[in-house]
């Protein structure tokens, strides 16, 4: 099933971001946090991305499928040659993956600039521009960001790029983190006037630790509110920055769903205490059907 037809009936959507294992050390802990989740009623899930482990997404992607019944998504970047590409979504195709992820993908490091492996494949709207321009019939995503990334110079510079990936045939978005809310209402609201009518989900993060806070903030650009800043210098440890970021995160989505949003993305990190602990307090307060 097409992702994009989840985002666009009358309840929102739970979703949830998996991290691909960099290794057989992280195999365990991401099946346990699957397993767990899968138990929540997820309507869909995304399986990252890392050059060095194509095929442990696809492989996972397709895994997840099978096992738990649960329309995962491939996220793709353009760390491929075009011909290696068609290759990967050949595959997709063969074993019935519906949906992608299209991105341009991180540098190798923070820092370094981004080289293509193809000079056809420079952004994620060369990705989309292949893959629809190509006959495939996968839904495609495309993700955004709420406030300056750390490489564009301005929020204009990345709104651009959010119309080129529409305009290339992007079915629906999904922001980068964000802790304040107004960013994701400015943004909707901005798209809708320029003419954007897909679905434009919020992506989430409870805050698990100061240097996880740190390392992600430096990443996405998304700023921390004064408030919630204040409340993370006063935590004691580690454990109480985590229990006030799963506060602050249901506060976020009781206001998100409030406001009439497609669906909730979480970024897991592979781990599934938080996520589950912000979908009990929203069913308990009756935002989102049990």
């Amino acid at each position: 099933m097409r992702i994009v037809d989840m985002l666009t009936r009358s309840r929102p959507s739970v979703s949830f971001e998996f991290m691909a294992p960099r290794d057989e050390s992280e195999v365990d802990v991401l099946e346990r946090t699957i397993a767990a989740l899968a138990g929540h009623g997820p309507d869909w899930v995304s399986v990252t991305y890392r050059q060095r482990t194509g095929e442990k997404t696809l492989e996972l992607v397709t895994r997840i499928k099978r096992q738990y019944h649960i329309e995962a998504m491939a996220h793709l970047t353009c760390a491929n040659t075009v011909d290696r590409t068609r290759q990967v979504l050949n595959w997709m195709e063969r074993e019935g993956v519906a949906n992608v992820l299209t991105l341009r993908g991180d540098p190798p490091s923070a820092g370094e600039p981004f080289v293509p492996a193809d000079p056809r494949l420079t952004h994620a709207s060369d990705l989309i521009t292949l893959v629809r321009g190509s006959g495939y019939r996968f839904g495609l995503g495309a993700a955004c960001s709420t406030e300056r990334h750390p490489e564009s110079p301005d929020l204009e510079h990345e709104f651009r790029y959010m119309q080129l990936k529409v305009e290339a045939g992007a079915h629906f978005l999904i922001t980068q983190l964000f802790f304040d809310n107004r960013f994701y209402f400015d943004l909707v609201a901005r798209a809708r006037a320029a003419g954007i009518k897909v679905p434009i989900v919020p992506g989430l993060m409870p805050v698990p630790s100061r240097r996880s806070l740190a390392v992600m903030t430096a990443m996405s650009g998304a700023t921390v509110p004064a408030a919630l800043q204040a409340e993370i210098d006063g935590a004691a440890d580690d454990d109480a920055i985590r229990a006030l970021g799963v506060r602050h995160c249901i506060a976020q989505c009781a206001e998100l769903l409030e406001g009439g949003v497609p669906g909730l993305h979480f970024y897991t990190f592979n781990r599934a205490r938080a996520p589950i602990e912000i979908l009990a307090a929203l069913r308990g307060q009756q935002l989102l059907a049990s």
